[in-house]
């Protein structure tokens, strides 16, 4: 009988308590917005998301406005994210598509396809966000 007693008061404790709840993450289409850098030794490119859907790329964040590298447009579909350049490096390539792991200190890509080497190597780097 103590058994009893005893599992039914661990399971009362256990049972109703929301104080540990995590608050649902917010969608990949919100979270990669803003600036992001590469950190040396893998470089200082630097990625503006934008909520239009455009995206800017230049060597670093200080060059994102006066000096891109190639601007395009970026496409979130859950975990796959797709980057066509219009404009500057791999233009006319085509898309690159990548998996992508979204948190609020950065993401990380890995290639899922990219005809463009140099939009390539990207895969298995992590882009930090800039505050």
């Amino acid at each position: 009988m103590r058994r009893i007693e005893l599992l039914l008061g661990l399971l009362v404790a256990c049972g109703g308590s929301d104080t540990h709840a995590v608050p649902p993450k917010a969608p990949n289409n919100e979270l990669i917005l803003g600036t992001f850098e590469r950190h040396p030794p893998d470089g200082s490119t630097a990625f503006r998301f934008r909520a239009d859907g455009s995206i800017t790329i230049a060597h670093d964040k200080g060059e994102l406005d006066s000096k891109p590298l190639a601007a395009g447009t970026w496409q979130v579909d859950k975990t796959e994210l797709t980057l066509t350049y219009d404009s500057g490096m791999c233009k006319g390539n085509g898309p690159g598509v990548y998996t992508v792991v979204i948190s609020k200190r950065g993401l990380h890509l890995t290639k899922v396809s990219d005809a463009c080497d140099q939009r390539a190597k990207l895969d298995g780097e992590t882009l930090w966000r800039v505050n």
